[in-house]
């Protein structure tokens, strides 16, 4: 039961940061992260080194803050006009 819903939210942190990436949806990329947190956490509990994998939800925690602020500047240009 765990195993299968590891592997649902595994499978769905990919399309979502697949996604966030493609529209560069800073929202979706944060959705990202939090679906990975489960496996993340599973995966500390390793023994050798499987347990470096526990760090893949930081990669699209820095999606997301590159996204954030780049969409918001381009909201600030979009004001000053």
């Amino acid at each position: 039961m765990i195993t299968a819903v590891l592997w649902l939210s595994f499978a769905l942190s990919l399309i979502s940061l697949i996604a966030g990436i493609m529209n560069q949806s800073w929202k979706l990329a944060l959705l990202s992260f939090i679906l990975l947190l489960p496996l993340g956490y599973y995966l500390s509990g390793a023994e050798n080194t499987l347990r470096f994998l526990s760090a893949l939800p930081g990669v699209p925690l820095i999606l997301a803050i590159i996204f954030y602020f780049q969409s918001g500047k381009s909201m600030l240009k979009q004001k000053n006009k």
